[in-house]
């Protein structure tokens, strides 16, 4: 509340130091989208998932750039199914880094850019 009351108050500023402490705009969600797709993420979830959907609604408009794979469809999307089989999905939404690592649960776009290594926005 208070990072977003301080964004407020900069009004277009990408980011400024405040009492030794750095804040930093919200990452762009279309830019965010592109950059997992591209960095070959994993966003594992299922279409009945209240989790998932507030995560989708995190990344607006851009929901759908999202590098999405369906777990809860298996006789529409097969292939994403068995996916999700391989991947051992346990819990959604489900977030995998090329190299293994997973992030399980809503994540912020802040924390999806930090995690995926996203150079933050000037």
């Amino acid at each position: 509340m208070v990072r977003s009351l301080l964004l407020a108050a900069l009004a277009g500023t990408s980011s400024v130091a405040l009492n030794n402490v750095a804040v930093n705009a919200a990452p762009d969600p279309a830019a965010l989208a592109d950059h997992l797709k591209a960095s070959k993420v994993v966003y594992y979830g299922s279409w009945r998932c209240s989790a998932c959907q507030y995560q989708g609604r995190l990344f607006g408009d851009a929901v759908n750039r999202l590098p999405y794979v369906e777990c809860a469809k298996p006789d529409e999307f097969p292939i994403q199914a068995a996916a999700c089989q391989t991947a051992e999905i346990r819990a959604f939404p489900t977030w995998i880094l090329p190299n293994g690592e997973r992030r399980v649960g809503v994540q912020s776009l802040e924390e999806l850019e930090r995690w995926s290594d996203m150079s933050p926005s000037p």
